[in-house]
């Protein structure tokens, strides 16, 4: 199963009415992720314990999975902004 921020933005995962609401969901949480992104570069790393490649993409696997579920509750109301204003510019279809 594919757990990135854009993978709900195929045309074959979006169906129904919600098609809008799941893709403004799927872009706030590429927006969170990419926060999560920043506010990352900004923890001071240690050379004492060296981080592996493996660890790197664990911790970005993680962050888009944390910002996926907080969009869903927490941040909710952006995720209906954004699709109240997609909806608004006639993008319903």
């Amino acid at each position: 199963m594919n757990t990135s921020p854009i993978s709900l933005l195929n045309a074959k995962d979006i169906s129904g009415k919600n098609k809008v609401e799941k893709v403004a969901e799927q872009f706030a949480a590429i927006l969170v992720s990419q926060v999560f992104d920043e506010m990352q570069k900004n923890v001071l790393e240690s050379s004492l314990i060296p981080q592996s490649q493996a660890e790197k993409w664990y911790r970005q696997w993680l962050m888009d999975i944390y910002a996926q579920e907080s969009v869903k509750s927490s941040l909710k109301p952006l995720a209906d902004m954004i699709a109240s204003q997609l909806a608004n510019n006639g993008y319903r279809k």
